[in-house]
């Protein structure tokens, strides 16, 4: 924030308190990041093409070239997608995530593989310097299962592999709250 807008951008970096950054997601991946350090926010908005083309440590970069954040300060907040349970992609596309990590893919020799664009985005921050307790899966209190499935669960999200054309939006957004500590000559 704060610069002139690229023609497209799935990401966004500030330091500015009290200024909401939000990012979309209707099976797409809503990526929150946070440094309480340098108190620099983030946010992507994360499908299966932006996963491969690095969105997330795009967003992680930034925060650290433009305002200073060390990569071991930086959380990452996963929201809602699409799972692997109802994710395919044609062959050339899911041996690019493969690629990544072969547990990033399930039956590869399909003509339609599964795919983890979760798993996938987590690997490529771990991989990227985030530290693996610095990055969170969004998930639902009391609820044993940790994979919160967009296309599955229709009572709870938008999902346009569910639904098709005619789908909603989950939104996932981040601010920094403006500091009310008051030291003794503010007295």
């Amino acid at each position: 924030m704060g610069k002139p807008a690229p023609d497209s951008y799935d990401g966004l970096v500030t330091n500015q308190v009290g200024v909401v950054i939000a990012a979309p997601g209707a099976d797409c991946m809503p990526l929150l990041f946070t440094d309480p350090v340098a108190k620099v926010i983030g946010v992507a908005h994360a499908g299966w093409r932006g996963t491969l083309m690095g969105i997330a440590m795009a967003t992680v970069k930034a925060m650290v070239s433009e305002f200073g954040s060390r990569t071991a300060d930086i959380v990452c907040v996963i929201g809602p997608s699409v799972g692997p349970c109802c994710f395919t992609l044609e062959q050339d596309s899911a041996r690019e995530f493969h690629a990544i990590h072969p547990d990033c893919v399930r039956h590869k020799d399909s003509p339609s593989p599964y795919v983890d664009i979760r798993l996938t985005t987590r690997i490529l921050l771990e991989r990227g310097g985030i530290k693996p307790e610095h990055i969170q899966d969004i998930r639902l209190p009391n609820k044993t299962d940790s994979m919160l499935c967009t296309s599955c669960q229709p009572e709870l999200f938008f999902s346009h592999v569910r639904d098709g054309i005619n789908f909603g939006t989950q939104i996932g957004f981040v601010w920094i709250k403006e500091s009310h500590d008051m030291n003794k000559s503010d007295h």
